[in-house]
């Protein structure tokens, strides 16, 4: 008999290797054009959206290292960053055997005996980056959402808005969770498992500083991300505003989180569909070739390190807020 799991990642597959296949068919007379226009594209405007793209990793492992200190799990730049690319290669190449969150709070609590801050660290870094992305969709939405003629994803991204903001309240208010996760019976082992990680998470509501830092991180590391591709529309010979990629680009990852591959397919379809109307189909292709791309340079670079470097972490008993 075929379990949940299995089925649910079978059911990521077709979505993903789907859509992309689909994409590529409606797309396969325009292929040529396409190979021509990344071949000719401007090598300097390349470099630097490559360059630039660089900052958003580093802020990653920053934000998974702040997370991490906060659960007085103190961690170098060096690991955290490798960590960051670590969790690249499992997200792509692995995605059947162990995720990437899962990987990084694997080795971040390999070396120590605090397991459930690390998976509290990492599981918060998603959050985090989930709901900045969803804030900055949200705004991109009040700005061009209605010049989209599409009510249906309108109101799918609010939804998706309104639903991880209630998540965040929920585990970052105490009583909420008190009441949800008290109570006996068979089940309550389970419960006492769930309350432990919702407890570790929980205690950065403490720590308003740490919280202010994580979000303007989070901020900052979208921002990167979007300049980086303004620069890889640039060296295709696209003309987009830059403050309209701003709108538009966190829509693409809003849609990217449709249960996929890591987006695979999703992604790409995202792109060309937000992107078709100012720079045409073959253009916003090519945009999500290259970005494909550097997402695949990413994870073959975690899957390196994951062979060669090992990952150390330190565990201290000092509060070092």
């Amino acid at each position: 008999m075929v379990n949940k799991k299995t089925l649910l990642m079978c059911l990521r597959f077709i979505v993903s290797f789907g859509l992309l296949a689909t994409l590529l068919w409606i797309m396969r007379k325009d292929i040529g054009n396409i190979g021509s226009i990344l071949k000719n594209c401007n090598k300097a405007f390349l470099i630097i959206a490559l360059v630039i793209n660089i900052a958003p990793t580093i802020l990653m492992g920053l934000r998974l290292k702040l997370l991490l200190k906060g659960q007085k799990i103190f961690m170098g730049m060096k690991d955290s960053v490798y960590l960051t690319f670590i969790g690249f290669f499992f997200n792509n190449f692995l995605p059947t055997a162990i995720g990437g969150d899962i990987a990084k709070a694997y080795y971040a609590s390999k070396k120590t005996n605090n397991k459930l801050g690390s998976y509290a660290a990492v599981l918060s870094d998603r959050l985090f980056g989930f709901i900045a992305t969803m804030f900055i969709a949200v705004i991109g939405l009040v700005f061009i959402g209605r010049t989209l003629n599409n009510n249906a994803l309108f109101y799918s991204i609010l939804i998706i808005f309104i639903a991880s903001s209630a998540i965040t309240f929920f585990l970052f208010n105490r009583k909420a969770g008190d009441q949800t996760f008290s109570g006996t019976g068979v089940i309550n082992k389970i419960k006492g498992k769930i309350y432990q990680l919702y407890s570790a998470i929980n205690l950065y509501r403490n720590h308003k500083l740490l919280m202010t830092r994580i979000v303007l991180l989070s901020i900052l590391m979208q921002g990167c991300a979007i300049v980086s591709i303004y620069f890889f529309v640039l060296s295709i010979g696209g003309s987009i505003p830059l403050l309209k990629l701003f709108l538009i680009i966190p829509l693409v990852w809003a849609v990217s989180m449709v249960p996929s591959i890591n987006g695979l397919g999703v992604r790409e379809g995202a792109f060309v569909y937000f992107l078709k109307g100012d720079m045409g189909t073959e253009r916003a292709f090519a945009i999500s070739l290259l970005w494909l791309g550097v997402i695949i340079l990413y994870s073959i670079a975690g899957g390196i390190l994951h062979l060669v470097y090992p990952v150390k972490v330190k565990k201290l008993s000092r509060d070092d807020f």
